[in-house]
């Protein structure tokens, strides 16, 4: 689903960087956070909360003061997606971030609707 996303976004000429934030240094996504106007933030829901190092992620960029920026969320869950919900509590109160109107709900697996709001997610960072 990311990497659809990742591909439809650069369709259009817009630079994009990806990173698994389970196998790179949270330094290096912290620091091209800050270098970027834009993100999505794509999770899957682990025990009702995020994956351990998503959480880092979210806990130091509301550390540093993220600010000024536009959020896209994308989720993943099988009976009960909350990466969302959860991700945009833990930003919900910084300064100035301007989240996307299309969250991404996938339930497992991603689906032909789930396309369609992968698309619309694209056309806002558009």
């Amino acid at each position: 689903a990311a990497e659809t996303l990742a591909a439809l976004i650069a369709r259009e000429g817009v630079k994009v960087r990806m990173y698994d934030v389970s196998v790179t240094d949270v330094s290096e996504v912290v620091a091209d956070a800050f270098r970027s106007s834009a993100m999505a933030l794509c999770s899957v829901t682990y025990n009702g909360e995020l994956y351990p190092a998503m959480h880092e992620l979210l806990t130091d960029l509301k550390a540093l003061g993220l600010r000024g920026r536009t959020v896209g969320l994308m989720e993943n869950g099988s009976w009960a997606p909350m990466a969302a919900k959860v991700m945009n509590r833990m930003l919900e109160n910084s300064k100035n971030l301007t989240f996307a109107e299309t969250n991404v709900k996938i339930r497992s697996a991603m689906n032909e609707a789930n396309l369609a709001e992968i698309d619309a997610l694209a056309k806002e960072f558009i």
